[in-house]
């Protein structure tokens, strides 16, 4: 469900920034990077919310770390990544191809 924002509850108009904003300021308004990071995002957390069982999510989430950040899952293939899943390894490289497409990136 994608509700409109109303103005007083866009992040842009608020009279209070998050505390972070003061380490980190906001980007210029033409930097769009910022944008494309929320949608890669967005589009990483929905393909791992889209398996209906959570052992499926589960594995949809260790492939995302070992596309991302290999070293957090501690698997140096996709063969042990996928034993260690119980998975076999075309299955695992299937979700591997299925993740980059999702969010474009190969």
């Amino acid at each position: 469900m994608n509700t409109p924002q109303s103005p007083e509850n866009d992040i842009q108009n608020a009279e209070t920034r998050h505390p972070v904003d003061y380490i980190e300021p906001l980007p210029e308004r033409g930097d769009d990077s910022i944008e494309r990071i929320c949608e890669v995002l967005g589009r990483t957390f929905e393909w791992v919310a889209e398996a209906e069982e959570p052992s499926e999510k589960g594995l949809r989430a260790a492939v995302v770390l070992y596309c991302v950040r290999s070293d957090l899952v501690g698997k140096e293939s996709l063969e042990d990544l996928a034993f260690s899943l119980r998975y076999t390894e075309s299955e695992v490289e299937e979700l591997v191809l299925d993740f980059s497409h999702a969010i474009n990136w190969k």
